[in-house]
C-alpha cells in the first residue's frame, strides 16, 4: 500500500462574517473547507500520504480548492473539474458569541459526485478510506459514490473510518440516520459526536446512549461527551476515556473534522485507543482556537513536542 488515507466528498469555499451580521458586513474572510478536505489535509499536515476524491467547478473558487489542498500536501489527481456546475460556498456568520453557517451547495460541482468518480484502484491501495454522513446526505450520487468506496475498501481489507457528522440542513434526523446505518456495517471505525450519538439512540441518557454504540456492528465506536472529552467502546465494552481539556474557543466549526484527524493519527501509527483518543482531543482542541476549518490542524512536530511533554516527568510522581 502507497497510500495511508483516501476520502471522497465535497471540498467547497468558507466565508466568514469575521464578527459580524453577514448583512452588515463589508468584508468576507476567505477560505477552504469540508469536512473530508479538512481531514485529509490534517493528516497531510502529520506526515501521511492522502488523496482526495472530489468535485469541483471550473471556476476561481475550484482552481482555489485544487491549490490549497495540493498545496497541503493532499493528491487532488482524482478531483474532478465539473465544468457545468459551480463550486460550493459556505457562509459563516460569528458574532455575540454565536456561530450561524448556511450553505449554498444546490446543484454545486460537489453535489454531482457519482460513484464513476470514484477510483476503486486508489481506494484499494490506500490503508484507510474515510467517509463522512455530509457525503451520505448530499444526495443520491454522492451516497452511491461513498458505498461504493466503502464496499471496494472492504473487499480489499482497508480499514473504513465514518464520522456521522451530522447536518441537519441537509435532511431530517430520520434520513440522516437512515443513511448513516446503510453505512455503518462496512465501517471498522464510527465516531459520533454526542448530539449525534442522541439522534441515532433517541435518546439523551448517558446509559441509552451507550447502549447504543456497543450495539453497533463496528469493532470500535467512539462517542464524544456533550461537553468535550469521549468515550471508547471496543467490541461492545467500554475501553478508554479521556476527560475534557479546558481549551479557549475562538472557532467551534471543524473541532468533529479535528478529532478524526487526531484519532485516525492514532490508528495510522498503531496507537492503543487510549492515546488514539488523547491525541483526538488534543488536535480538536487546537483547531477551535483558530478561526478558520482548518487554520488550527498542528504540524507533526508540534504534535510531537506535545506527545513528548506529556511523557515527560510530572510533580510528585516518580520516573
Amino acid at each position: 500500500m502507497d497510500l495511508d488515507v483516501a476520502t471522497l466528498g465535497e471540498a467547497l469555499i468558507g466565508l466568514d462574517s469575521g464578527g459580524g451580521r453577514i448583512e452588515s458586513a463589508r468584508t468576507l474572510t476567505k477560505s477552504v473547507g469540508g469536512a473530508e478536505s479538512n481531514t485529509v489535509i490534517g493528516l497531510a499536515r502529520l506526515g501521511h500520504r492522502t488523496a482526495f476524491i472530489g468535485r469541483v467547478g471550473d471556476d476561481p473558487f475550484g482552481r482555489e480548492v485544487e491549490r490549497t489542498l495540493r498545496g497541503e500536501g493532499v493528491d487532488v489527481t482524482r478531483l474532478v473539474r465539473d465544468v457545468s456546475r459551480p463550486t460550493g460556498l459556505l457562509l459563516k456568520e460569528r458574532w455575540d458569541s454565536r456561530v450561524s453557517v448556511y450553505y449554498h451547495r444546490t446543484m454545486s460541482a460537489g453535489s454531482a459526485l457519482e460513484a464513476s468518480d470514484v477510483d476503486v484502484d486508489l481506494v484499494s491501495r490506500a490503508r484507510v478510506l474515510h467517509v463522512t454522513g455530509v457525503t451520505l446526505a448530499l444526495g443520491q450520487g454522492p451516497r452511491k459514490a461513498a458505498l461504493a468506496a466503502a464496499t471496494a475498501a472492504r473487499a480489499a481489507g482497508v480499514t473504513v473510518s465514518l464520522d456521522a457528522n451530522f447536518r441537519h440542513k441537509m435532511g431530517t434526523p430520520e434520513e440522516l440516520v437512515g443513511q448513516f446505518h446503510d453505512l455503518a456495517p462496512l465501517a471498522d471505525h464510527i465516531l459520533l459526536s454526542w448530539s449525534d450519538a442522541v439522534v441515532c439512540a433517541r435518546s439523551a441518557e448517558e446509559a441509552a446512549v451507550h447502549d447504543y454504540a456497543c450495539g453497533l456492528a463496528a469493532p470500535t465506536v467512539v462517542v464524544k461527551g456533550p461537553r468535550g472529552g469521549a468515550r471508547a467502546f471496543v467490541d461492545g465494552q467500554l475501553a478508554a476515556e479521556v476527560e475534557p481539556s479546558p481549551v479557549v474557543v475562538a472557532d467551534p466549526v471543524g473541532a468533529g473534522d479535528g478529532f478524526a484527524v487526531g484519532y485516525l493519527h492514532g490508528v495510522l501509527t498503531g496507537a492503543d485507543v487510549q492515546t488514539r483518543l488523547g491525541i483526538g482531543a488534543w488536535v480538536a482542541g487546537r483547531v477551535v482556537g483558530h478561526l478558520g476549518d482548518y487554520e488550527g490542524l498542528p504540524l507533526a512536530a508540534e504534535l510531537a513536542a506535545e506527545l513528548a511533554a506529556e511523557a515527560g516527568p510530572r510533580p510528585g510522581v516518580a520516573r
